[in-house]
Formats: C-alpha cells, structure tokens, sequence
C-alpha cells in the first residue's frame, strides 16, 4: 500500500471520527425496523456530508498532482504514489508525511503550475494552495448547488422511510411483528427522521454561511433558533 493510500485511509477515519458524536444515538434498543432503517440514513448522511465538503473542488485541482514526478531519495516517483489531494472552492490541500516530498511539491506548484500563493503547513504536513476568490456570481451557484444536495438528501430520507413503511406493513400482515411494536418502531422512525434532517441543515448551512458571508439569511424562526449550532459542525465541512 502506498503512502498516498495510507493517508487517504486516514483521512476518511478523520471525518467519520469528527461526525461520530453528532450520530444518532439512543440509550435504548431499537426496533429491528428502524434499526435498520437508521443504518440506512446514515450511509446517505455520510455521502451528503462528503458531497457538501467537496463541494466547489474541480476535478482539474483534484488530480493536480497527477503527472508530477520527482526524485526522492535518489529515485524518480510518481507524485501521485506520495501525497494525497483535498480540494475546496477557496483551497488546494496537499498533503505528505515526507518532509522532502512537500519541498517538491511547493516548488512544482509554484514553478510547473504557477500557482502565486502557495505555502506549507509543516505541523499539519501540508502544502496549502490559496485559489482565487470567487466572484459572487460563483458564490451564489454554489450555495444553489449545496441547497440542491440538501434536497436529494431529505428526499433520500423520505424514500427510505416510505421503503421502511412497506416492510412494517408487510410484517404486520405475516405477523412479523405486532400493531405495539410497529407504533415503536414507526415512532423511533420519526426520531431518527427529525435528528437527521437537523443535522443535515447545520452541515448545509455551516457550508453555506462560510461561502456567503454576511448574505446568509434565515427567515424562518425555527431554522433561526436551529442555526445557532452551526458553530457545533462547521469545522467538519470548512
């Protein structure tokens, strides 16, 4: 396995380590149904949380290292074997644990790329390319964009429960289960439903405060009293 792999590896750890506490979590069992039914919503949380993170990165800026060779430690390399690539709309993160590889990679960003601002984070193990900022017409594209996951992600959510009500109702009639223990689970359903949907809102947001600065508004009471915990997530998608 190479570095670049190993690192990535890691990376992964890191956000599914940053959201872990803010899971649903219930001191009780659940049901069966909507045990499952939880699994389910967080594999589709954890996929909107990463698209709301990347969202803004061009494919151009992910695979910037893609044909960069150097020579290390006597040896010619792919770049691409070395580090690993995180992109923001605002920045390029490249990072390596070789201290000789990120020598490399500042001066073939600045000299091969001609990238200006260009510096290393030698505590982080990065090199750190700061992009242009984006007009506000781009700004404004982007938040549609991250409304627009946010979206397919509540519709997500609905799609499985309506998928979770068949099975209950289908369980029932077989007698899988009884009308007691299908009033739990469709009660423990709605929880999860309500925790999910918060959560996504504050990713959404905390991603979308960061991009429009003092336009960001809420008009909605709820939401206003809600995004007061921005704070509480921004630093997992910014």
């Amino acid at each position: 396995m190479s570095e670049a792999e190993v690192e990535d590896g890691e990376e992964t750890v890191d956000i599914e380590e940053q959201i872990k506490p803010f899971l649903f979590e219930t001191e009780k069992e659940l049901m069966s149904y909507s045990d499952a039914f939880e699994a389910r919503v967080r594999d589709r949380f954890m996929v909107f949380l990463q698209d709301v993170k990347d969202a803004g990165a061009s494919e151009e800026n992910l695979h910037i290292m893609k044909n960069a060779r150097f020579i290390i430690k006597g040896k010619q390399r792919r770049a691409s074997d070395l580090v690993t690539v995180q992109c923001t709309a605002e920045n390029i993160f490249v990072r390596s644990l070789d201290e000789e590889v990120r020598a490399n990679v500042l001066k073939y960003l600045k000299n091969e790329k001609g990238f200006k601002k260009v510096s290393e984070q030698k505590e982080e193990q990065l090199v750190v390319v700061s992009l242009p900022k984006m007009d506000i017409e781009r700004k404004f594209e982007l938040s549609d964009f991250l409304e627009q996951k946010y979206k397919q992600f509540h519709k997500n959510i609905m799609g499985v429960k309506s998928q979770t009500n068949q099975q209950l109702k289908a369980g029932m009639e077989r007698e899988y289960i009884d009308g007691p223990d299908a009033s739990i689970a469709n009660k423990e359903i709605e929880e999860i439903i309500v925790h999910y949907v918060k959560l996504g809102k504050l990713i959404f947001w905390a991603r979308q405060k960061d991009l429009l600065r003092h336009q960001f508004k809420l008009t909605n009471e709820e939401d206003i009293i809600l995004a007061r915990q921005i704070g509480s997530v921004k630093h997992i998608v910014l």
